[in-house]
């Protein structure tokens, strides 16, 4: 390994160097995900869209970087349940740079990732898509608003649900902090299935006085749009 000038290499780096979260070959520093593995990533190509079977009230856009395959569901479990932040780094970084010279980042005030309930934050030690949203908001020069939607009441996992079971579970779980003086809200995301959440989100927003909702998830299931 290399050492960082101005930097001793840390004794540990050296006995264990860090290993790609996917392929396990060695990196140099803390890039958690090998340049090679993430550009296996496939992207959508989408740009903005809404499906027809989202859950959409309240959200005006939807982007979603690279489709929901093998490898990027290995990566978000490290993210989400396997305590790699450094991997959501990494995700946000190849959203940024797929999405270079397409995203309108100049459109919106702020970014705010979905909220977790306290409950399961405090189990997880994080909440992902603050992890996201740091990164994201560090290379467009955008701030991040944490604490401008809150998660309120407790929901059961949106995994094995229907779109309207969706809609259901996370309706009226969100509360947003206003007067949003229609400024716009880019809300941040992991995945996107069905748009239940994302939507609440939003809802909650307009509430409180905020405009235009859009959302940006690193990932989005594959399937015809």
């Amino acid at each position: 390994m290399t050492p960082v000038p101005g930097r001793w290499p840390n004794p540990l780096e050296l006995l264990f160097p860090s290993l790609c979260a996917l392929c396990t070959t060695p990196l140099d520093g803390v890039k958690a995900v090998c340049t090679p593995c993430l550009e296996t990533l496939v992207p959508t190509g989408l740009g903005p869209w809404l499906d027809e079977a989202a859950v959409r009230e309240g959200l005006d856009e939807v982007w979603s970087a690279f489709w929901y395959d093998e490898a990027m569901q290995s990566l978000i479990h490290l993210l989400k349940y396997n305590g790699h932040r450094r991997v959501g780094g990494r995700l946000s970084e190849a959203v940024f740079h797929q999405l270079e010279g397409e995203f309108p980042w100049d459109r919106f005030h702020t970014l705010v990732p979905v909220p977790l309930h306290r409950t399961r934050r405090r189990e997880r030690g994080y909440n992902q898509s603050t992890v996201l949203a740091r990164t994201l908001g560090e290379l467009s020069d955008l701030p991040v608003s944490e604490r401008l939607v809150l998660r309120h009441r407790w929901t059961q996992s949106q995994t094995g649900l229907s779109v309207q079971e969706r809609r259901t579970n996370v309706g009226g779980s969100f509360r947003a902090t206003g007067p949003g003086d229609g400024r716009k809200v880019l809300l941040v995301d992991d995945i996107l299935t069905t748009g239940a959440t994302a939507s609440a989100c939003a809802q909650a927003l307009k509430a409180v006085g905020f405009g235009e909702v859009a959302v940006l998830t690193v990932a989005t299931p594959l399937k015809e749009k």
